[in-house]
């Protein structure tokens, strides 16, 4: 009988949710998340920055966090710099033994003086291609190992969020206790201050 044995992660990248299911017990939900309440209007710098990027080649990974992703999280932090932090392209590496190890495209933080990881770890974005639901194991992974990151640092929050994008749609996914609940909603930079609204929304759970 062929063996059907789904091949152990190295990495956050190999992970899948039948991986996060089998190893940790994780099981994931599509659910409404709710994260979206009012609209934050964005700054003529964000709208400048953006529109001065159309035009040029968006199809790497690395295009969208430089030219997409990085300005949306900057016009939030330059307007709350002593309440999170972020960390781009940074290696994460929690349990190895577990494959929980690799990088982290964006990896938010509650301290904000360090140049170094620190807890509590709040929330997980990957800048990911165009079929977001290829990962959600790779965020999932990743925002399990901030769970146990923090804990480690005996600083426990209960409930992580991360997100999927390729920069112009994002997908929201929360963990809490052992359940991966995945937003049926998605958003646009086509809507950004519905967009930015979600994302404060995001950082204002951990005030």
């Amino acid at each position: 009988m062929e063996n059907t044995k789904i091949k152990a992660p190295k990495s956050y990248s190999d992970f899948t949710v039948q991986h996060l299911q089998d190893m940790f017990g994780i099981k994931d939900q599509l659910i409404d998340l709710n994260l979206y309440s009012e609209n934050v209007m964005p700054t003529a710098w964000l709208l400048e920055t953006l529109a001065t990027h159309v035009g040029l080649p968006m199809g790497s990974e690395k295009a969208k966090s430089q030219m997409i992703i990085t300005p949306i999280l900057l016009e939030l932090y330059r307007k709350q710099t002593d309440v999170f932090s972020f960390f781009s392209g940074y290696t994460f590496e929690v349990d190895k033994s577990l494959a929980l190890t690799g990088r982290c495209d964006y990896l938010l933080t509650k301290e904000v003086r360090s140049t170094n990881i620190e807890s509590p770890v709040i929330g997980i974005f990957e800048a990911k291609d165009d079929n977001l639901n290829k990962w959600y194991g790779q965020c999932g992974a990743e925002m399990y190992a901030a769970r146990l990151f923090n804990e480690q640092q005996k600083r426990n929050f209960p409930i992580i969020f991360g997100a999927v994008t390729n920069g112009f749609t994002w997908q929201f996914l929360k963990l809490e206790k052992n359940i991966l609940s995945i937003d049926t909603e998605t958003y646009s930079t086509r809507n950004l201050p519905e967009l930015l609204g979600v994302l404060q929304n995001v950082i204002d759970f951990y005030k």
